[in-house]
């Protein structure tokens, strides 16, 4: 429903939870790089985000290198892919880049959280996760 108060108004964004570690490797990413596009949108995210340790990191939270699924309103099926730092991103193999609008607007947040974000064109999109996978132990031990 749309008021007085919230007419014309984007919707509040959704309080979003980094690890320390990820936190610091996002900073890193974006530090260099001009604040438009997906790395302002990122940039904007690591300005708000509550930043905790990892040991402290609630298990539904989108994070690096986590497998998630995720609802796009503008597609009928959820779609799985694992955020990840550019330089490992493979489309093709589901790997996103969380220098990506997807992956911008989806790190961070929790299970059943939406957020509604912008796209490459200009127009938003309601993106929720609604999983997201345990760690392979394996992978964890190699990052």
């Amino acid at each position: 429903m749309t008021t007085a108060k919230t007419r014309g108004r984007p919707p509040a964004l959704p309080a979003i939870l980094l690890s320390r570690q990820d936190f610091n490797a996002l900073d890193r990413l974006v530090g260099d790089l001009p604040g438009t596009g997906p790395a302002g949108l990122l940039q904007q995210e690591l300005d708000r985000a509550e930043v905790c340790d990892t040991a402290d990191l609630p298990h539904d939270v989108v994070t690096l290198n986590r497998w998630l699924h995720y609802a796009d309103d503008r597609h009928p099926e959820v779609r799985r892919v694992q955020l990840v730092l550019p330089r490992e991103a493979d489309i093709d193999a589901g790997r996103v880049s969380v220098l990506s609008h997807v992956g911008a607007g989806l790190i961070g947040l929790k299970e059943g959280q939406s957020i509604v974000w912008p796209d490459p064109s200009g127009e938003t999109r309601e993106l929720t996760p609604v999983l997201i996978e345990d760690p392979d132990p394996i992978e964890a031990v190699a990052h």
